[in-house]
């Protein structure tokens, strides 16, 4: 899939460097210039080289931040050695190919992957002392746990769903009322703006029908089609730019967009002058979730860093790097303390709450869809009219 630059380089590295571009806006940035991995310690002063005897991270652009890695910095002095990917794929192949970290920072749906190939050792919880403050529905993430040994540690997580603007589609601004049909509203046609993920358009879809998005069948991937082809001309745009997306909320040109957390934090730096009502939808069949984590490598044990790793898996999952990460990127954190920081308000208005457990029981996790070249190329064919 191809996809446009949305800033330059430049800028790119200027945000990287001020701590203003999170793991998924990077990932989508790196991937629009060609960019599949980036193993760039020139990125930002804190992404230097550190003492041979620090543990590699090998982790998403922007998770370098000092607030990160307090804790480990209080006990070891300096920070681990950081190298940064853009995607997990290419992140995959080049452990395959000989690259040793000894931390990784993988998503979900690539656990079984991963490990299938080798490159995932066992965490000893006993030694995570922030282990037990874990949100309980993370803990049995799928594939975690290994023959009954733990190989990941879940640290944030976020959404997919939709902003609503409730004072332009008041019918909506009830929770009982939020569905992905919503995107089908014959209403609020030219006032729409769909996602251009072509996985994440599927996935609406087939919740849209009823269906589960990541065990579709050639018939049902058809009738996805078939409706992703009524829902295209409804729109303003098809986008995945936040900043663009915000921008046309704001101004009343759109009323209902897809995006993830990430167009709460554009809402909220613009809320003050715009003045518009809007809610995060909770659609009643349930918004896509993603978590991300942390992994120790094989290498660890092999290099006898394994108590460093353990460390640096304790300080991410602190309450105070959950805080940090809440409180500024807006994600999720596993950390069920580092909410404490926050009043309900503030959470409900970007779209979390300190009821994560009660939150996630009607989610759907992400997970790697059937045939993902095919839905791709499928996408741009309906968008071209095909």
């Amino acid at each position: 899939m191809t996809f446009k630059p949305s800033m330059s380089v430049w800028e790119f590295e200027d945000r990287v460097r001020a701590g203003r571009l999170t793991r998924r806006q990077a990932h989508r940035v790196l991937a629009s210039f060609g960019v599949g991995l980036a193993v760039t310690p020139a990125l930002g002063s804190r992404a230097r080289a550190a003492a041979e005897d620090q543990p590699m991270f090998f982790t998403w652009a922007g998770y370098d931040r000092p607030e990160f890695m307090a804790q480990y910095v209080a006990k070891y002095g300096e920070e681990p050695q950081y190298s940064f990917f853009g995607d997990e794929d290419k992140a995959f192949n080049k452990m395959r190919i000989g690259f040793d970290p000894h931390v990784t920072y993988p998503c979900g749906v690539s656990l079984k992957l991963w490990n299938d190939a080798g490159l995932l050792a066992p965490i000893d919880e006993g030694k995570l002392s922030h282990f037990a403050d874990i949100i309980d529905v993370f803990k049995g993430a799928p594939n975690s746990m290994v023959n009954g040994k733990r190989l990941y540690v879940p640290e944030d997580w976020g959404q997919t769903s939709m902003i609503i603007c409730t004072d332009l589609a008041p019918e909506y601004a009830d929770p009982a009322n939020q569905t992905w049909k919503a995107m089908w509203d014959p209403k609020y046609a030219g006032k729409i703006a769909m996602t251009d993920y072509s996985y994440e358009v599927f996935a609406i879809a087939a919740l849209a029908l009823g269906y589960v998005p990541w065990t579709l069948t050639p018939e049902q991937r058809e009738e996805c089609a078939e409706l992703i082809r009524q829902q295209i001309p409804l729109n303003r745009m098809i986008t995945t730019d936040a900043t663009t997306q915000g921008q046309a909320i704001a101004s009343g040109e759109v009323v209902i967009a897809v995006g993830t957390n990430g167009l709460l934090s554009e809402l909220a730096s613009l809320a003050e002058v715009s003045g518009i009502a809007y809610t995060w939808a909770t659609p009643k069949e349930g918004a896509m979730t993603w978590h991300c984590g942390l992994c120790i490598h094989s290498a660890a044990y092999e290099e006898g860093l394994e108590d460093r790793c353990h460390d640096l898996i304790d300080s991410m999952i602190s309450p105070g790097a959950g805080a940090f990460e809440i409180g500024n990127w807006y994600y999720g954190h596993v950390n069920r303390k580092a909410y404490d920081s926050f009043d309900e308000e503030f959470l409900n208005s970007i779209g979390q709450t300190k009821d994560v457990e009660g939150f996630l029981a009607n989610a759907v996790f992400v997970q790697t869809m059937n045939e993902p070249e095919m839905l791709a190329t499928r996408w741009e064919e309906l968008k071209a009219g095909y």
